[in-house]
């Protein structure tokens, strides 16, 4: 518990424990008006760019009545905002943050020929809206069971380094959101209770079997030393194959983590001839979900953001209800792995988990009404220690500040009592 980094984050966790209200201010920091349906609104706006139907930023600008567009050239940036909401894109094409969390985009965004700033209709439809929207996300069901799957177990151990195994912290993790949930009033099926092998079709089976469920998979990440923070995965969402007419329709915005611990992506086809996976079905809600979970875990402790990103994990792929993956830190970091290792740590994991969830069932409920409320500050900084100064560093402070007065700097002669100025020049710094 020496290394800067885990003093930081439990230092971060004990100063502000999200609660579910402030949780769901981040998640819908909205203009909640009332507007019409997406796909009506843009028809006859969409353009195609390549194989993709784009939308103008223009546009998207105008529908939700933000109010400002702003463009840096120099940090390839462009943002809109009506205050409460905040969308930043860029600077990389496929990036976007929106209220600060970091989302990945399915498709990069483009400046058509006559440099109007372009975001795919898929981006917009299944992911922008669900987050700035989610009580219009069609067929939503209210949210009565938490199928909670720690990942691996039994004779797959996971990450595994000096400070952390994955099998059993994602075990025990399970266990305090469990119980977080049930205290919330919430239906929970664990995968596994104890460390035993599933398989993932097992897992699939738990999450199918539940009704009114959603469905959180719990894993540690591994990777460069240097790497770490927390990122949330949901399915890629399916583009029918007729509107954009090549491979990337099959899953748009694929990614395979750098060293992820959940089990690996499929490709977009293997299940269906089109692509399309039951996962697909809940597309919004999916990236509703992950929203809601990312911005809780990032907001209360304090990791870096790493988003909310894009996989067809086989896992993902195959279940009805929403669903996404959650890699909780690196273990293969030493500050944050030794985090990890730590009750305390994982207690606030499983409270943000918690609050994310009940961000996301408030607003997905049929009939809910999420208030409009502007986002919390930044964590704040890691505190610095200043260290008191003597008596003899104060006389020089006070000798400094008398030799100052007046805006100006003024050189003591060697003799003591005396002083001189250049006519017409000041000596020393300027402050």
């Amino acid at each position: 518990m020496n290394h800067p980094r885990t003093r930081h984050l439990l230092h971060h966790l004990t100063m502000s424990s999200l609660p579910g209200t402030l949780a769901l201010a981040l998640f819908c920091a909205a203009p909640m008006v009332a507007l019409p349906a997406l796909a009506d609104n843009w028809q006859q706006n969409a353009a195609t760019e390549g194989n993709t139907d784009y939308l103008r930023l223009e546009d998207l600008r105008s529908f939700y009545k933000f109010t400002s567009d702003t463009q840096d050239r120099r940090s390839g940036t462009r943002r809109i905002s009506n205050g409460p909401a905040t969308l930043l894109f860029g600077p990389e094409p496929r990036q976007l943050t929106i209220n600060g969390i970091n989302c990945q985009l399915s498709h990069p965004t483009k400046t058509n020929e006559r440099g109007e700033f372009l975001v795919s209709k898929t981006d917009v439809v299944k992911l922008i809206d669900p987050v700035l929207r989610p009580t219009y996300i069609s067929k939503r069901r209210e949210v009565k069971t938490v199928v909670i799957d720690p990942g691996h177990g039994g004779h797959d151990v996971g990450q595994q380094t000096p400070q952390v195994r994955e099998a059993d912290s994602t075990l025990s993790l399970a266990r305090q959101l469990a119980t977080q949930l049930k205290q919330r009033g919430y239906e929970v099926v664990l995968t596994r209770e104890d460390n035993q092998y599933l398989s993932d079709q097992r897992r699939i089976d738990s999450a199918n079997g539940a009704a009114n469920a959603i469905f959180l998979s719990l894993h540690l990440n591994s990777g460069r030393s240097d790497y770490h923070g927390i990122e949330t995965y949901t399915v890629a969402p399916f583009t029918p194959a007729a509107a954009t007419g090549n491979a990337e329709a099959m899953g748009a915005g694929i990614t395979t983590p750098a060293g992820s611990g959940a089990a690996a992506p499929t490709s977009a086809s293997e299940n269906t001839p089109t692509g399309a996976m039951p996962g697909n079905e809940q597309d919004a809600a999916n990236i509703a979900l992950a929203y809601a979970l990312q911005a809780s875990l990032v907001h209360s402790t304090g990791a870096q953001d790493g988003g909310c990103r894009r996989a067809r994990y086989s896992l993902l792929s195959s279940i009805h209800c929403p669903a996404a993956i959650i890699e909780l830190g690196y273990a293969t970091h030493a500050e944050e792995g030794a985090a990890l290792n730590t009750e305390e740590y994982r207690s606030a994991l499983a409270l943000a988990l918690a609050n994310g969830v009940d961000a996301f069932a408030k607003a997905i409920k049929p009939g809910a009404k999420v208030p409009v409320t502007i986002a919390p500050p930044p964590p704040p900084p890691t505190p610095v220690k200043v260290d008191k100064p003597n008596r003899d560093d104060n006389k020089k402070a006070d000798s400094k500040k008398k030799s100052n007065k007046g805006g100006k700097t003024i050189r003591k002669s060697k003799n003591r009592g005396k002083s001189s100025r250049r006519s017409g020049k000041r000596t020393g710094r300027k402050r």
